[in-house]
């Protein structure tokens, strides 16, 4: 519930213990009773309780008019897929190397994912006006009621000379009323959280046009925001995150003109969108021109094998075969076999690596390969768990206290690091000890998952020794957690409300006592 919600909540509930306090006990009639006064005074205070805003009626013509773009958008994409499916040839070639065929089946998904947003996005305004409707209607009940109970009384200060059975009757019609209120409140919230949480994630949708930068063509910018890496639903595993393509739009805009003409000439012979995406993404992580060339010459030979560079460039991937149920373990991460998880007390350091690896791709490669790509002796498991320790190691050598918990200026600035530095974030500490702070958190949890940036969170029992984890995806009321035991699972938001996300990791740390929020900093230099 929102911070207003439980304001407006709070109000309702102080009014319902007044009533539920006063006793009336055979006063009242020519002895009079100023309990009666007491009672006139609450229910007329209830009466001016303000009803939820909003209007269904318009809302619902906004959600008519989403139904009738979505239906356009659905034409659109059955012209476009016609087109992608006919076999264009491979002769026109746009800016950043994306061919006709390329652009066509891009367009075709954007066009089928768009008739679903605006679908979405009429049925979500549709239940709103629902809500909003409910949430008056009950609060009309209320009123109502407590209008009856008012009637129970004498006007003004006659009420003193009510009878006792006649007050008892209408302090039990009041809290029948505030009843109806509090199911207003509790209705309007309900429908307003589901719409806010339901069109932000629709609005984190939108990529393409995040991807602002004049040395790129619309065709190429759909093709980019398209990518996705191998193994799972493209729509789960867009190579760039909305934050990669903002950052990458503002180098683009501040390279030089050798720079420019050098970076040109790689996204012109990349092989394939989904190299051309990790280009992209590791201009977005700060990288100068020639670090990013070095790069480029590396994956090249790999450049049209997207399962090659999702393994190598990309640890997490949301596979078909991932239920997304709270607890299942059954995700792991892995390369050539090897998990990526922690040796010892190193939750901090492993999940952090890990994260840094999923948002730099030059850095996943050095550690997937050594920066020695299909040399048997560096491109295999065991090699890269050597490495992964070496990380592991280092990282957890730049914080002392690890063993003291989850809860230290250490761990932050490690996240600043490690993970900050390449998406052009800084990372708070927030206390979430308590039901009430993770509730108002979870907002701001969803922004930045939805953005592409991991959050890490410590959780624990009590005062117990606690572990990290990093928050990477949330859909539909659940959480997406990494924990660097190896594995990714799917909690739900109630669970991390309420601090019972043992599901997690184990019994020992179902509670999130404390979060990492990224802050947007500078924009990244050229």
């Amino acid at each position: 519930m929102t911070g207003p919600g439980r304001r407006r909540k709070g109000e309702l509930r102080r009014l319902r213990r007044r009533l539920e306090a006063l006793h009336f006990e055979g006063k009242g009639g020519l002895d009079g009773d100023r309990t009666n006064l007491v009672l006139a005074e609450l229910i007329d205070e209830a009466l001016g309780f303000p009803a939820p805003e909003g209007s269904p009626d318009e809302v619902e013509a906004k959600a008519a008019d989403y139904r009738g773009a979505a239906g356009l958008a659905d034409e659109i994409r059955g012209g476009l897929r016609a087109v992608a499916t006919a076999g264009l040839p491979n002769t026109w070639v746009g800016e950043a190397g994306s061919k006709a065929s390329e652009v066509t089946k891009a367009a075709a998904r954007n066009a089928e994912h768009m008739s679903e947003t605006f679908g979405t996005a009429a049925r979500e305004l549709g239940l709103l006006a629902e809500g909003i409707g409910t949430a008056q209607r009950k609060h009309g009940f209320g009123l109502d009621a407590l209008r009856a109970a008012r009637g129970m009384l004498p006007e003004g200060d006659s009420a003193y000379f009510a009878a006792a059975v006649d007050a008892d009757r209408a302090r039990r019609a009041a809290l029948d009323g505030i009843g109806y209120l509090e199911s207003g409140v509790e209705a309007a919230e309900a429908a307003g959280e589901r719409a806010e949480r339901k069109l932000n994630e629709l609005a984190a949708d939108v990529r393409a046009g995040r991807l602002d930068t004049r040395h790129l063509s619309d065709a190429d910018r759909v093709v980019l925001a398209d990518a996705a890496a191998h193994g799972g639903d493209p729509a789960d595993n867009e190579i760039l995150t909305n934050r990669d393509l903002e950052r990458s739009s503002t180098r683009l805009n501040s390279l030089d003109a050798k720079d420019r003409a050098a970076y040109d000439k790689l996204l012109d012979g990349a092989k394939s969108p989904q190299e051309r995406a990790y280009l992209v993404k590791a201009l977005a992580a700060g990288y100068p021109m020639a670090r990013i060339q070095t790069f480029a010459r590396k994956i090249h030979p790999y450049g049209d094998k997207p399962a090659w560079l999702q393994q190598h460039l990309t640890p997490i991937v949301n596979r078909p075969d991932d239920s997304r149920r709270e607890g299942d373990h059954s995700q792991k991460v892995t390369f050539d076999g090897y998990q990526w998880r922690q040796e010892g007390d190193t939750c901090v350091a492993l999940s952090t690596v890990t994260m840094h690896a999923q948002n730099d791709p030059v850095y996943a490669l050095e550690l997937t390969t050594g920066g020695h790509p299909g040399d048997p002796d560096h491109d295999n498991g065991a090699a890269f768990e050597e490495r992964l320790r070496a990380e592991e190691t280092r990282v957890y050598d730049r914080r002392e206290g690890d063993k003291r918990g989850m809860n230290g200026l250490e761990s932050e600035m490690v996240a600043d690091d490690e993970i900050g530095s390449h998406t052009g974030t800084d990372y708070e500490a927030i206390a979430t000890r308590t039901k009430e702070s993770r509730e108002e958190v979870l907002p701001k949890i969803r922004e930045a998952v939805d953005s592409g940036q991991p959050v890490p969170f410590g959780a624990r029992q009590g005062d117990e020794f606690g572990h990290q984890m990093m928050i990477i995806g949330q859909d539909g009321g659940k959480l997406q957690i990494y924990n660097p035991w190896g594995f990714t699972t799917w909690v739900s938001e109630d669970d991390f409300v309420n601090g019972t996300m043992g599901g997690a990791s184990s019994e020992k740390y179902p509670t999130p006592t404390d979060i990492r929020l990224p802050e947007q900093k500078q924009a990244v230099r050229p």
